[in-house]
């Protein structure tokens, strides 16, 4: 009987010795903090032709990750991505809207006698003329609530310095782009037959042949507001998309580690000024939807960030 017990006191021994050596050894294996809270930012750009009349934008998140295991973490984050409308983006000849018109038979009735016989009172004489637009506002911006889930390609170790991954942010998000304003300016341009069409020409440079093959003010300039083009109004929705792409980060076990990413989104449906979705003629500047489009918003955004591991 005591040989029994001494048996199997030995093999509980034994047994408890193993326990605690792969106890020990899970320990080593165990990533100690396992979630962060992170904060980052940078610059935004648009993708692809007729994304709209916008500069350089910029975004700014924040969110907290769980690393599930040493592979993929999850969680949630809140973003902030705004555009400015960009006037010099418009104020070119993608801003420009061209048409013809009849010089109207009166312009010649005073015309002096010498002119009168060389262009004489008869319609069907044309001038080119354009609207070059002028517009302020129409700053696009996106606050998005979005889910992390984020993919290390190399397996997490308390002794990794540097690792890369890859994620994705499929978000809903609240859009909102601000009223336009502005005004449309008529030009026209440089004609000889025009210029020299009126009695009192020395008294309206318009009509003054310069010689110089330029585009002049004629007087007319068209305002534009919400109450006489709603379209130009403040617009906002709720929308969705997604944010895909690559990231390195510094340090990634230690309390504070470093990263940097490239998010590449795609935002549905949203409205914003894109004068070059337009043909540059007068049907598109009295289209009532015109300068406005409402379709998908592609952009890149790089982002430095900070996280605190626990």
């Amino acid at each position: 009987m005591k040989r029994i017990v001494c048996f199997g006191f030995l093999l509980l021994s034994t047994y408890a010795v193993t326990a605690q050596d792969e106890g020990e050894i899970t320990k080593r294996e165990r990533i100690d903090r396992s979630k962060n809270i992170f904060i980052g930012g940078g610059g935004s750009f648009t993708l692809g032709e007729n994304i709209g009349d916008y500069s350089l934008g910029y975004n700014l998140e924040a969110g907290f990750l769980k690393r599930l295991n040493r592979v993929l973490s999850i969680g949630p984050s809140i973003s902030y991505l705004r555009f400015d409308y960009d006037p010099e983006a418009t104020n070119d000849e993608r801003g420009a809207y061209y048409g013809e018109g009849d010089i109207p038979v009166d312009w010649y009735s005073n015309t002096y006698e010498t002119w009168g016989d060389k262009y004489p009172t008869t319609a069907g004489n044309t001038y080119d003329y354009r609207y070059l637009l002028t517009l302020e506002g129409g700053d696009l911006s996106l606050i998005s609530l979005a889910l992390n889930i984020k993919l290390n390609f190399i397996p997490i170790t308390e002794d990794k310095k540097v690792s890369v991954y890859g994620f994705a942010k499929p978000f809903i998000s609240f859009s909102d782009r601000e009223a336009v304003t502005g005004s449309g300016v008529r030009e026209v341009w440089e004609s000889y037959e025009l210029r020299k069409g009126t009695a009192n020409e020395s008294d309206d440079e318009l009509y003054y042949y310069q010689g110089d093959q330029k585009w002049y003010p004629d007087g007319y300039e068209e305002e534009w507001d919400s109450e006489g083009f709603p379209v130009l109004e403040k617009e906002t929705a709720v929308t969705g998309g997604i944010f895909i792409g690559p990231g390195v980060e510094f340090v990634p076990t230690n309390a504070f580690s470093f990263y940097f990413q490239a998010a590449f989104g795609y935002t549905f449906p949203v409205s914003y000024v894109s004068t070059e979705s337009y043909d540059d003629t007068i049907d598109s500047y009295i289209d009532d939807e015109f300068p406005m489009v409402k379709k998908g918003f592609p952009s890149l955004n790089l982002q430095f960030g900070v996280s605190y591991n626990f």
